[in-house]
């Protein structure tokens, strides 16, 4: 998104002269053995998933990206001609103010950088305020902007709610607010079937094509979204840069899927599933060496099934034959879909089953793995649960509540 989408030129007053402060981007070089989360970590940009991914963003990276040394990359802090009376009134404009607590947290931080020796001089002498990305674009309870004129209402969350930006999601849906920390710790590899130069299963509907990958991406991005929003860290394995979530019935099939990092999905069935897989387990132990264990990390992968045009099938579940805790997912994924599809469908009993199955992505994953089947794509009623945009995202809701009823 364009810099003059997300940000306001502020216009100050300043001994009877007009300043006006266009806010640009900090710049470093990479040091020698850099990585994302150290040069974040360096300048107290930590624990913010809204710093970390407009750091991608700005970068054009991926969280599996490598940082080249003496290469210059953008931080997602933002550097605004400090007016040489407050913070408040520099940042302020006559729609929003900045709150005292929140001009005590970026004076304290300038003042933590000035004190490593990552700023030259400070803000006061300088004229030179850098701010987080956080306090500017993500509505933390403790960092926000609040509107002039405009009442507190009481709120009975429990936690704070914040929205951060992910552009996979699409322009519509690319923000995301936080409702809960019921998956806080929690981690999840979503995996959209086939992709690339591979559709997966195809059929026909009101003369347009179903592609299987475009159906099952869509709902992944739908589940990602809720994940994330119940506190949970989310990587999407197979993704497409323009498709974000659509909500339309027919969604044109196109081949420019690629793999987190950027890497071509390969035409040999072989070679995609051991790529995935090395995406995969790269990040689970990247997880599990910064504490996370291993019953917290699951992967999933959505798929479309193809069978004979007259054969019915509800949503069912494929789990590694000899990981319980595989099953134990799967099963608890199961139950949540029935209790669901029973209450909105009384009249017609969940056909859904959970099958051990040694398939490649569950054999051979180090997070536990479920593979699951939306739909048959041939039969005429099963169609009707990928193609209506509701469905979708009914869909992606169920199993996001099963993953939640898995860790309470």
């Amino acid at each position: 998104m364009k810099e003059n989408l997300l940000f306001i030129l502020f216009i100050i007053s300043f001994n009877s002269s007009i300043v006006v402060a266009a806010p640009n981007w900090l710049s470093v070089k990479a040091k020698k053995g850099d990585h994302i989360s150290s040069i974040l970590s360096r300048y107290n940009l930590q624990g913010s998933r809204c710093n970390q991914h407009q750091f991608y963003q700005l970068n054009q990276l991926t969280p599996s990206s490598r940082l080249h040394m003496g290469k210059t990359y953008k931080l997602p802090i933002l550097r605004y001609r400090y007016n040489g009376r407050s913070i408040s009134s520099t940042l302020s404009n006559k729609n929003n103010t900045i709150s005292w607590k929140e001009a005590l947290f970026i004076k304290n931080f300038n003042q933590r950088l000035h004190q490593r020796g990552l700023r030259g001089s400070s803000f006061i002498k300088n004229r030179d305020l850098w701010v987080p990305y956080q306090n500017i674009a993500c509505n933390n309870e403790s960092l926000n902007r609040i509107p002039r004129k405009t009442k507190t209402r009481k709120t009975h969350t429990a936690q704070p709610k914040t929205k951060n930006y992910f552009p996979i999601f699409g322009k519509k849906h690319a923000y995301v607010t936080s409702t809960s920390n019921k998956l806080h710790g929690k981690v999840f590899y979503l995996v959209g079937g086939h992709g690339g130069p591979d559709p997966g299963a195809m059929a026909k509907r009101a003369g347009h094509t179903l592609c299987e990958d475009e159906y099952g991406y869509d709902v992944t991005l739908r589940l990602a979204r809720r994940l994330i929003a119940n506190g949970a860290i989310v990587h999407i394995i197979t993704r497409d840069q323009n498709d974000g979530i659509r909500d339309n019935k027919y969604l044109k099939c196109d081949a420019d899927e690629v793999y987190l990092g950027n890497k071509k999905i390969s035409l040999s069935q072989h070679t995609r599933l051991r790529d995935r897989a090395f995406v995969i387990n790269k990040l689970f132990y990247f997880y599990k060496k910064k504490g996370y264990k291993s019953k917290d990390q699951i992967a999933l992968m959505v798929h479309i099934d193809s069978r004979n045009r007259n054969k019915h099938i509800d949503v069912f579940f494929y789990h590694a034959p000899k990981s319980s805790r595989s099953h134990k997912v799967a099963n608890r994924l199961y139950k949540t879909l029935k209790s669901k599809y029973n209450y909105f469908q009384a009249s017609k009993s969940y056909t859904g089953r959970v099958i051990p199955r040694e398939l490649f992505m569950l054999m051979n994953l180090k997070p536990l793995a479920v593979y699951f089947e939306l739909a048959n794509i041939r039969n005429a009623d099963d169609q009707k649960r990928i193609v209506l945009p509701k469905n979708r995202e009914l869909l992606a809701q169920w199993i996001a509540d099963g993953l939640i009823r898995h860790y309470q």
